[in-house]
């Protein structure tokens, strides 16, 4: 596997066989996006349209440990990527990613 494109805290990205590259607008938008005090703890569950390379869902999956996120994407290339970088994240379980 190739040197990974974006390393973060607890994970890494990949994004070479997406058509829509990891940049700011992704980084801030996962850094951003956030649950109401309530739901924090609980079993959520949270939808990520057009994951790309699964950036936002792995943003949001190390945030917030207790949710089910479903990442969907519908090019087959960005939705094996994201499904790559689930499987060598620490949220494999946690994040599900559908071609779709």
């Amino acid at each position: 596997m190739p040197s990974p494109n974006f390393c973060f805290k607890q994970f890494e990205i990949y994004h070479d066989k997406c058509a829509m590259k990891v940049g700011m607008d992704g980084v801030t938008l996962g850094a951003w996006a956030s649950l109401s005090e309530s739901l924090k703890s609980s079993d959520v569950q949270i939808l990520d349209v057009g994951t790309g390379s699964g950036l936002i869902a792995l943003m949001l999956a190390q945030k917030y440990p207790a949710a089910h996120i479903d990442a969907i994407e519908i090019d087959a290339s960005a939705a094996e990527q994201a499904r790559e970088n689930v499987r060598c994240s620490p949220w494999p379980k946690q994040v599900c990613v559908h071609q779709a």
